[in-house]
């Protein structure tokens, strides 16, 4: 029987061989939409309300709640800092056992060379329903504004924390990687092209004329 990080690790190899799970998806994957989330102006309560708005629409565009999900957060390692159990993202997991986590840890995911590049891993496998997605969002929205909450990490504190929803049955995978904007990506276009339809107007204006050749 695998485990869960063979599992994990089995479907990313079938689905998306050769991916590298890291920001820019966009530019990492063939088949991808970027959305941009921003609307008016920055660090107003109205900013943030519009941009998770937006991210919200465009998850529950993606993701069903009966959807099978891997939920991945990486956490840069440093020193000895590991994932809590009390963190803010497992916090937004209904009923969640420390037995449904599967904790890893990856090198070089961003500098090939550097000893100091590593990322903890926690890899959750839930249905989407389970996942209050709408917080976790709001929180990646306030990642560059410290004194906004609610937070991935604590009060005041900036740190590099990634967060990657993975649909297991419609082999989608989306990270919105700050208030800017959200990478979609997929197995299979025709996973994508509602979407595309659907949300076409909050496309990223500088990577339009790429996605549209791919639907168009």
């Amino acid at each position: 029987m695998q485990t869960r990080k063979q599992e994990y690790r089995q479907f990313l190899n079938d689905n998306f061989k050769g991916l590298k799970l890291r920001k820019p998806l966009f530019y990492n994957w063939h088949f991808a939409l970027r959305f941009n989330l921003q609307e008016g102006r920055t660090n107003t309560d109205e900013y943030f309300k519009e941009a998770t708005r937006r991210a919200t629409t465009i998850f529950e565009s993606a993701f069903d709640n009966s959807d099978k999900i891997f939920l991945v957060f990486m956490d840069f390692k440093y020193r000895r800092r590991k994932i809590r159990l009390s963190n803010f993202l497992f916090n937004q997991v209904d009923n969640l056992e420390k037995s449904e986590i599967c904790f890893s840890k990856e090198m070089n995911l961003y500098e090939p060379s550097s000893k100091f590049d590593i990322r903890n891993i926690a890899i959750i496998k839930a249905t989407a329903d389970r996942i209050n997605y709408k917080m976790v969002l709001k929180a990646i929205c306030h990642s560059d504004f410290p004194l906004r909450e609610p937070r991935l990490d604590q009060k005041g504190a900036f740190t590099e924390k990634e967060i990657y929803f993975i649909n297991i049955d419609k082999k989608i995978i989306l990270n919105m990687y700050d208030d800017r904007g959200l990478d979609l990506i997929s197995a299979d276009k025709k996973n994508l092209r509602q979407i595309y339809k659907d949300h076409e107007e909050w496309l990223l204006d500088y990577d339009r004329e790429q996605i549209n050749s791919q639907f168009k």
